[in-house]
């Protein structure tokens, strides 16, 4: 967090962000339980601070800019563009800001991070050390990529899945690993896998919770 954003600052953004278009002096104030006086003192400086946006009105609503939603963990600054081919200039100055990460990947209450341990799914790019977000569910349709519990590891797998008579079929995304067969009263689906994040290089690794 940026020094000049103080936790009364950082409080103030937050509110109003929450508040969206009702996100008046008024209603910030009661939010974050100081007086008007008070937050419209510290609206002025986050204004020249460059954290909310000039008002167009007497009583227009408090607007985030794009660096205090940076500052908030609320988005990533994209620079322009990047060749894979022929060079294109690098841009300086961040066009925008996604969303949340969350916001980005879709993620849903009761989604989890798995880290993927084993190669068996590279051909899908579901490489060794990524992350893969799980959204957690009992039954995935044929083709999906599960994580499922098998017999005798009591291990989850990751593994794309069917269903052939009464048996569950898990195939790898990598011809070194064959295919594995199992009594679908035998197997239990814990999820099925809805996004990956790629592994960073030099992080912290952590526990894994599942293999791949």
């Amino acid at each position: 967090m940026p020094p000049d954003l103080t936790p009364t600052r950082t409080r103030i953004l937050s509110a109003a962000l929450t508040l969206g278009a009702g996100a008046t002096l008024r209603a910030v104030a009661q939010k974050v339980h100081l007086s008007h006086e008070a937050v419209r003192l510290q609206v002025k400086i986050l204004r020249n601070l460059g954290y909310l946006e000039p008002p167009d009105s007497r009583f227009a609503s408090l607007v985030l800019t794009e660096r205090a939603k940076v500052s908030l963990g609320l988005g990533i600054p994209i620079y322009g563009q990047i060749a894979a081919g022929r060079p294109i200039l690098a841009e300086q100055e961040p066009d925008h800001t996604t969303p949340s990460l969350d916001a980005l990947l879709g993620v849903r209450e009761g989604d989890f991070l798995l880290e993927v341990r084993g190669d068996s799914m590279i051909g899908i790019g579901v490489m060794n050390g990524d992350w893969v977000l799980v959204r957690p569910a009992t039954t995935v349709t044929d083709g999906e990529v599960a994580v499922v519990l098998v017999p005798g590891d009591n291990a989850a797998t990751l593994k794309r899945l069917y269903h052939l008579h009464d048996e569950v079929v898990l195939l790898s995304e990598n011809p070194e690993h064959p295919r594995q067969s199992y009594s679908a009263a035998d197997i239990q689906v814990q999820g099925r896998m809805v996004g990956r994040l790629g592994m960073v290089p030099g992080r912290a690794s952590l526990p894994a919770k599942g293999r791949g």
